[in-house]
């Protein structure tokens, strides 16, 4: 028996996906639920609505994620 993946159950960048469900941008974004709302609070993540279903705009992600700073890792 063969089985397909489904594309649009893998986690592939933000700038990939032109909108993300809520629990698709936390897994690959690495931020929290609230961290979401939050941010898009804030005017750093871009909301979209159809319904009762939130997207999150993958461009505005990929733009938020871009722009944290880069981490000090010590030697």
């Amino acid at each position: 028996m063969r089985t397909t993946t489904n594309p649009t159950h893998q986690h592939r960048p933000p700038e990939a996906r032109l909108g993300y469900t809520i629990p698709d941008a936390i897994a690959c974004s690495g931020l929290s639920r609230s961290g979401i709302y939050r941010e898009a609070g804030a005017g750093r993540l871009v909301l979209r609505k159809l319904g009762r279903k939130t997207i999150v705009d993958g461009a505005s992600l990929a733009a938020l994620v871009a722009s944290l700073p880069v981490a000090a890792i010590r030697p």
